[in-house]
């Protein structure tokens, strides 16, 4: 598309047609509403309310979840530097041969329905565990009725990558219920605050020179998206780049300092064709690691002086829960206005769904 094509309401309504927009707006509500729900519905959960009951003292912590269900357990976790057991996120079939009967084990689905989800939650109840369920419904909802497991019921009908505050909070008073961190009511309602004040600077109807998201769409236009974190803000580079992925429909690459130091830098050193296309976003926080940051700017600058563009993006707020949470709202916007540039409706996930289908009907022969 030309670089003059608008982004104010008037393109969003001929492209948004599933109002990704209303999802995105509602991100503020979802940690508040959320957050709330889920410590109400969790109340007793580890001292007998249920008839299979998690561990009041677990030994470790897996969570596990595919996609947008699971990119929420990266941000709190990475909210939680403190844990004081050892925590992994469980991308897959099978659990780590470490998780037993003492161990918290918390699947999410969003949609309830995911088979790796599923293979996870019957995989710990077979080694003795009672995992708690996050799930809008499904058959994962069915499965923690059936065996009488803590289910956090969220509400349903949208897409899972839309729903990250729902499921991020639901694990986070899950957390809370079982005693492996302090109550965060007081960071919830302060990173809400702050993300309300985020939807107004950035809906469409905001200046597009005021608007860092459509700023940033801008320079992502017809560029390959690499996103790099640090430390606390490697999920959010995850995030964004599957939002970009999934929204605006456009290949999009993640890793994180420092690892990316020691191989991927000299990814960009031989194909100058490929530098020149590329761009890369380098996201961090202020109350990161000293070092961390002194190795993004010199990256960047080393990037730079290869031919590939760079963006320093820092996040903004009073906790780190509202630092993570701002660079997600401004990384789901901006995807959004690519999307718009691109001339794509956000919401659709036609290739996912019809790999789905092609999955489900192989393993049916």
């Amino acid at each position: 598309m030309a670089a003059s094509t608008e982004l104010g309401p008037a393109r969003v309504a001929e492209l948004d047609r599933s109002d990704m927009l209303g999802a995105m707006a509602g991100l503020p509500r979802q940690l508040h509403d959320g957050y709330d729900a889920a410590r109400g519905r969790l109340a007793g959960a580890f001292c007998g309310t249920f008839p299979a009951i998690p561990p009041a003292e677990p030994d470790g912590l897996a969570v596990c979840g595919m996609g947008g269900s699971a990119i929420g357990a990266d941000l709190v976790l990475a909210c939680l530097p403190d844990l004081p057991v050892a925590a992994a996120v469980v991308r897959g079939y099978g659990l780590p041969a470490w998780v037993g009967p003492g161990t918290l084990v918390v699947v999410v689905s969003y949609s309830g329905d995911t088979e790796e989800a599923l293979a996870c939650a019957a995989q710990a109840r077979a080694r003795g565990c009672a995992p708690v369920c996050i799930a809008s419904g499904g058959r994962l909802a069915a499965f923690a009725a059936a065996e009488g497991l803590p289910c956090v019921l969220v509400p349903g009908g949208g897409q899972p990558r839309a729903s990250v505050g729902k499921l991020s909070m639901a694990l986070l008073a899950t957390l809370e219920a079982a005693g492996l961190c302090h109550e965060h009511a007081g960071d919830v309602r302060g990173a809400a605050a702050q993300l309300e004040a985020g939807s107004a600077e950035l809906r469409p109807d905001s200046a597009e020179a005021r608007n860092p998201a459509k700023a940033l769409a801008r320079r992502l236009e017809n560029k390959l998206a690499v996103v790099y974190g640090a430390g606390a803000t490697s999920p959010v580079a995850r995030r964004w780049k599957g939002q970009i992925n999934e929204n605006a429909k456009a290949p999009a690459f993640f890793n994180e300092l420092p690892e990316l130091d020691h191989n991927e830098i000299m990814g960009w050193t031989s194909q100058p064709q490929v530098t020149a296309s590329a761009i890369a976003l380098f996201l961090s926080e202020e109350s990161g690691d000293e070092r961390l940051a002194r190795r993004a700017v010199l990256t960047a600058h080393e990037y730079e002086a290869l031919g590939v563009a760079t963006e320093q993006v820092i996040a903004r707020g009073t906790s780190r829960l509202a630092r993570l949470f701002s660079l997600v709202q401004l990384g789901d916007y901006a995807a959004f206005y690519l999307a718009l540039l691109y001339g794509v409706d956000p919401t659709p996930v036609g290739a996912i769904e019809d790999f789905k289908a092609k999955l489900a009907g192989a393993a049916g022969d």
